[in-house]
């Protein structure tokens, strides 16, 4: 009788272990089902400007982007207006985490943005300083397309190349408040 009552014992401990294993494995696959990263996004950009607790930032697109930071964001260096950066962000706008991409990855090919006040116009240059207090000279000829007439002063948004020929110049926008 002894021997019939151990048998069941065992054979339920095996079971039970079993369905335990089975369960946590089950568990595992489920998981494994659900994105980690659901509602996440990628965005790549120059960082206009810093304003309290929000990142303003220009995407690849052209599209300015409001990222809100606090203490739960983890940023990997300091960061300034002008520094590209990558950061991943949920559905809210809410930056979990902002970065410097690779030298490699900052280096966009074509066309970058320039945006900031002319400083004054010397022949075929326009000295522009940015965003980030940097100092620009942009080249301008008969190539680039003009969006109105400029001064020293004005704000403008140019599309400039690598090597700082402007393709288009044109008046910034007044920021959307």
């Amino acid at each position: 009788m002894m021997q019939r009552y151990g048998l069941m014992l065992c054979t339920a401990l095996v079971a039970g272990t079993t369905l335990i294993v089975g369960l946590a494995t089950a568990a595992d696959k489920a998981a494994e089902m659900i994105p980690i990263t659901s509602g996440l996004q990628t965005v790549q950009g120059d960082v206009l400007k810093i304003e309290g607790d929000s990142y303003v930032v220009k995407d690849m697109t052209g599209k300015e982007i409001r990222l809100h930071v606090d203490k739960t964001t983890k940023l990997e260096g300091s960061f300034k207006a002008g520094d590209k950066i990558e950061a991943q962000v949920t559905e809210k706008g809410h930056a979990l985490g902002i970065t410097k991409p690779l030298v490699a990855d900052a280096q966009i090919p074509g066309p970058q943005t320039v945006k900031g006040d002319v400083l004054k116009m010397d022949g075929e240059f326009y000295i522009v300083k940015d965003m980030a207090g940097k100092e620009i000279r942009l080249h301008v000829d008969k190539t680039t397309e003009l969006e109105g007439s400029f001064k020293a002063g004005d704000q403008i948004e140019a599309r400039a190349t690598e090597k700082d020929h402007a393709l288009s110049i044109k008046h910034a926008q007044p920021p959307k408040l």
